[in-house]
């Protein structure tokens, strides 16, 4: 009897048993069905794609000097972060300082020069003007007492002949007028002479006060104060380039001079890392290089796991040999550039890995 329940207990725990043993295996199942997905999907992405290694850098701007010069200060350390505008060096030209002083005391003494001849044109003006002006005065004086005169004698000359018509009649004239309107009709009058007198005087003083000035040296003067002006300007000008700022924002190399150092025209002083302009250094086999011609489109996963695209830009044409890492020993490799294209990189430290994959 006794028997016969423990047999009905292991048959009831084995019915129990076996929902749990049937959940396992299916998990089980699950956990190797997706392993093997994952394997295949693994597999199908390694075939259908051939990997390349990349690493990001951005675009170096070599920061230089316009002419000969002395490092004064530098006001950047290496390695920090400088925005568009921003001073990195100061430099000193000893020769450029003279020149600007030198240019400054001629332009003080060509001001001086020119307040000179300035006043010595406004006292020969006022002299000048005054004496045209009696002149015209007198012109004007003339030509009233000529306007009157000419209307008092017709005037006369009727009162006589109307006191002598019983007398004798007037000696005819061919027009039938007296001989003194005949006479002022063929000739100018003194009228109209002085008119004319006043009219070349007043030309005369409005023409005055430039050829005073020509004369008298202020022109002269004022143009060599104006081309001194621009000198001066121009030498300001390069002054202030002495103040070497950064063009675009980035990161700061290596300075290769300290303050003190001469440096020529055009040499590097120091790198700037442009932060907006990023690249990807590629290498890449060099019986492969023919399948990534400038131009060609490349997928590239970046850390993280978030995708991208870049472009060829250039190859160089130097070769290198590959790395001992690769696998490849004793193959050479070829450098290429990649530059950005579409959605825009992730903002990655500079030298992080990009893995550059290609379709087979």
């Amino acid at each position: 009897m006794q028997s016969e329940q423990t047999a009905a207990v292991d048959a009831q725990q084995i019915t129990d048993d076996a929902p749990a043993v049937s959940r396992l295996r299916i998990a089980l199942y699950s956990i190797l069905a997706l392993a093997a997905g994952t394997a295949v999907t693994v597999v199908f992405e390694h075939l259908r794609y051939e990997r390349f290694p990349g690493f990001l850098q951005a675009r170096m701007r070599n920061v230089t000097s316009a002419r000969e010069a002395q490092i004064a200060e530098i006001l950047v350390s290496s390695g920090s972060l400088v925005t568009a505008g921003q001073p990195l060096v100061r430099l000193h030209d000893a020769a450029l300082d003279q020149r600007l002083e030198t240019k400054k005391r001629e332009l003080e003494s060509l001001e001086i020069e020119l307040a000179q001849n300035q006043a010595k044109l406004e006292v020969e003006l006022e002299w000048r003007r005054k004496n045209i002006l009696e002149r015209i005065f007198e012109a004007r004086v003339k030509r009233a007492q000529a306007l009157r005169y000419e209307v008092e004698v017709p005037l006369a000359a009727g009162f006589a002949r109307e006191a002598s018509w019983t007398i004798s009649p007037p000696p005819a004239t061919g027009a039938g007028q007296p001989e003194i309107l005949k006479a002022t009709a063929a000739h100018p009058t003194e009228a109209e002479l002085c008119t004319q007198h006043i009219e070349e005087l007043e030309r005369i003083n409005r023409e005055l006060p430039a050829k005073i000035s020509r004369s008298m040296g202020v022109d002269l003067s004022r143009a060599r104060l104006a081309h001194a002006r621009e000198e001066l300007t121009r030498l300001e000008s390069q002054q202030r380039d002495l103040t070497l700022t950064a063009e675009v924002s980035g990161l700061v190399g290596v300075f290769q001079k300290a303050a003190g150092d001469c440096v020529a025209a055009h040499e590097p002083i120091v790198q700037l890392l442009d932060e907006e302009q990023p690249y990807l250094v590629v290498q890449i086999p060099s019986p492969r290089i023919s399948d990534f011609a400038p131009g060609t489109v490349v997928e590239l996963k970046f850390p993280g796991g978030r995708m991208g695209k870049g472009r060829v830009d250039e190859i160089p044409p130097q070769t290198s040999p590959a790395p001992l890492d690769s696998g490849r020993i004793g193959e050479t490799v070829i450098t290429a550039h990649v530059d950005p294209v579409g959605v825009l990189w992730p903002n990655l430290p500079f030298g992080s890995t990009v893995e550059v994959r290609r379709l087979r």
